[in-house]
C-alpha cells in the first residue's frame, strides 16, 4: 500500500502534496490533512478512507477530527456520521468494507464480458 496514493493536498503551491501510508501513519500529518480538507483544499481517496479507518478507526478519527476542527456537529455521532459519509462519497465504504463506484463498474464491465 506504501505506492497507492492516499491523499493529496494543495499545498505548497503549485504542485500540492501526494500523501502515502508512511505520510498518513503520523496522526498529526492527518490532522493537518483535515484542516486542509476542512478549506477544500485536500481530497482523501477511497483507498485513504480505507487506510484511515484501518489504522485509526472511528474513535480515533474522531478525536483526529476534534483537534482538526474539520466537521463542525452537534454530537460525536453527527461527526461520525458526517466522516462516514465523506468516505463514502470518496468511493469507500468503512461499514462494509465494500469500494464503490469507479472501482465497483470497473468490475462489473470485467465480469460482463
Amino acid at each position: 500500500m506504501t505506492n497507492i496514493l492516499l491523499a493529496w493536498n494543495a499545498f505548497p503551491a503549485p504542485q500540492g502534496t501526494n500523501h502515502y501510508a508512511h505520510d498518513l501513519a503520523d496522526e498529526s500529518a492527518v490532522v493537518d490533512l483535515f484542516r486542509q480538507a476542512s478549506h477544500f483544499r485536500a481530497q482523501i481517496t477511497a483507498e485513504g478512507w480505507r487506510f484511515l479507518f484501518a489504522e485509526y478507526g472511528l474513535s480515533g478519527l474522531l478525536a483526529i477530527n476534534r483537534r482538526a476542527g474539520w466537521v463542525d456537529a452537534s454530537d460525536e455521532r453527527e461527526t461520525a456520521e458526517a466522516l462516514v459519509t465523506r468516505s463514502l462519497i470518496a468511493g469507500y465504504d468503512p461499514v462494509t468494507g465494500v469500494f464503490r463506484g469507479y472501482i465497483e463498474r470497473i468490475e462489473a464491465v470485467a465480469v460482463a464480458d
